[in-house]
């Protein structure tokens, strides 16, 4: 579902990634491992699109990811894969109701289907009583949990995750990851998690480390 082959990326003439290499399967659920500064965040970027790398090859739901075009990319962003970042990356201006519906707002989806099903995205995460409120009015663990229904909206086939509990609690940090390992055993959806915390990892079916910039077991 995720092959990433032999991916480089540098800064200023530094490597951050050096020949990273990675295999993900269908309804997986993989940590990757790192120390601040290793590449971890360069990484997801350049698995969502977000970011081009300076060499290799990345497939994510079959797709090259770097051969797609600007809209097409956009696009396979918006359905195919869903993404949650340190920053939750929430619009200040819109209702956590908005900012959840905006891919399929996107796509032009029907309303009241969109409505349907953020009722019961909302209510399955706990954040029913959220919706009419602004990402400024609601918590840090609320805020996360509207970033994690805004990816899984569209019931994209691959989550990709950047220290998706890094900025929470000790509770609210095991509600999310018992949270998302639900999700991941319930509907198979594909996870890759990045994270310097080794509790956290010990959430997926396997832990990767990024060490040096390359991927070391």
């Amino acid at each position: 579902m995720i092959v990433a082959e032999d991916i480089s990326k540098s800064y200023n003439g530094e490597y951050c990634l050096r020949g990273v290499s990675l295999h993900v399967h269908r309804g997986e659920f993989v940590s990757v491992m790192g120390k601040s500064g290793s590449g971890k965040t360069s990484l997801v970027e350049i698995l969502a699109g977000v970011r081009t790398a300076d060499g290799g090859k990345v497939r994510v739901c079959g797709e090259d990811v770097f051969s797609l075009s600007p809209s097409a990319l956009a696009r396979f962003r918006r359905t195919k894969l869903g993404a949650v970042y340190q920053s939750f990356g929430l619009i200040s201006t819109l209702t956590a109701a908005d900012n959840i519906l905006l891919p399929l707002t996107m796509e032009r989806v029907p309303r009241g289907q969109s409505v349907k099903k953020l009722n019961s995205l909302a209510e399955r995460l706990g954040i029913s009583r959220c919706l009419c409120k602004y990402p400024d009015d609601l918590s840090g663990g609320q805020r996360q949990r509207i970033a994690i229904a805004r990816a899984l909206i569209y019931s994209p086939e691959v989550l990709l995750l950047d220290e998706p509990t890094g900025s929470l609690d000790e509770l609210n940090t095991k509600n999310v990851l018992n949270l998302i390992r639900e999700i991941n055993r319930a509907t198979g959806i594909t996870v890759l998690q990045i994270t310097h915390s080794r509790s956290a990892a010990e959430y997926g079916d396997r832990i990767l480390t990024l060490e040096d910039g390359k991927i070391v077991q």
